[in-house]
């Protein structure tokens, strides 16, 4: 929802670029809704031990994203050179 305040902000952007944020946020909209729909078979393919390991490698990529930004945020404040 922020992004979509943010990015509709009338002061900095057009109607062009307002109707393409729009445009994208459908998107965004429509992917999810296929894949909730298909969620139960998609579910049965995979198995209990398949949506277990899919469950850990993201989690494992959400605590790396989190990390990653936490420490360039540490870095910028200290001053401290890119990695």
């Amino acid at each position: 929802m922020l992004t979509a305040i943010l990015l509709t902000d009338d002061d900095r952007f057009n109607v062009l670029g307002q109707l393409a944020t729009a445009g994208v946020l459908a998107s965004v909209l429509f992917i999810q809704f296929v894949v909730l729909i298909t969620a139960v078979p998609i579910s049965r393919l995979i198995g209990t031990a398949g949506a277990s390991v899919i469950g850990r490698v993201m989690g494992m990529l959400l605590a790396a994203l989190s990390v990653s930004m936490v420490l360039g945020a540490v870095g910028d404040w200290l001053d401290l050179p890119k990695l």
